[in-house]
This record gives structure tokens, C-alpha cells and sequence, in this order.
């Protein structure tokens, strides 16, 4: 392998574990973007009909 493609080999890497990393923090802090708990969005009227 040459210096670039280690370098962005790295860097994809690096984004794709940060993703991963946010997803999990969220998920033990009971955070998400919809689904189960959208008591307080203020969308949550347009994704669940009651």
C-alpha cells in the first residue's frame, strides 16, 4: 500500500467508527432520531397518529 491510500484508508475508517461510536453514546443515553420516546418532538404528531 502507497502513503495515500493509508491515509484515506485511515480517515474512512475514522469517520465510520465515530458513527458507530455516536450511534452507541446515543443509544445508552436513550437518544434517537424517532422511534420509541418521541413523547417531546415536536414532529412526533406527524410520525405516530394517536
Amino acid at each position: 500500500m502507497n502513503l495515500p491510500t493509508l491515509i484515506g484508508a485511515v480517515v474512512v475508517f475514522a469517520v465510520v467508527a465515530a458513527i458507530i461510536l455516536k450511534g452507541i453514546y446515543n443509544k445508552k443515553h436513550h437518544r434517537s432520531s424517532c422511534g420509541c420516546g418521541c413523547e417531546g418532538c415536536s414532529a412526533s404528531g406527524s410520525c405516530h397518529s394517536h
